[in-house]
């Protein structure tokens, strides 16, 4: 318990830094379009990494969580957010709905049945 406590802890204080330090300013240099097609191609690359070592250790599974959810904690939600600013009220509030229940929690349940069976 020890142990996963203070690796989460690692993660909101990595995706605090992001999101109030680091993405400020890379949103001045890049796209938001741009940064949406980036953070997978992170992810991807060190998922890939992992899957690719025979016997890959506790440090390297943990580094690949770490970045994941902290690039989903911080750059993932502030690019959700941008995508609803232009919008008037009724189609952000149903906007948000809508992709809230069934993008994220249908696409994550049909995910982990399709790897589980």
């Amino acid at each position: 318990a020890g142990w996963s406590g203070k690796f989460f802890a690692i993660i909101n204080v990595v995706s605090g830094f992001l999101q109030f330090a680091v993405l400020p300013q890379v949103m001045q240099l890049i796209d938001p379009s741009t940064l949406w097609r980036i953070v997978p191609a992170i992810v991807l690359t060190f998922a890939s990494n992992m899957s690719l070592n025979k016997d890959p250790s506790l440090y390297l599974i943990a580094g690949t969580f770490l970045t994941m959810k902290a690039l989903e904690f911080s750059a993932r939600r502030m690019l959700d957010e941008m995508v609803y600013v232009p919008l008037d009220y009724d189609a952000r509030y149903i906007g948000k709905e809508v992709i809230g229940v069934l993008g994220y929690r249908f696409g994550k349940s049909g995910t982990s049945l399709a790897v589980s069976a």
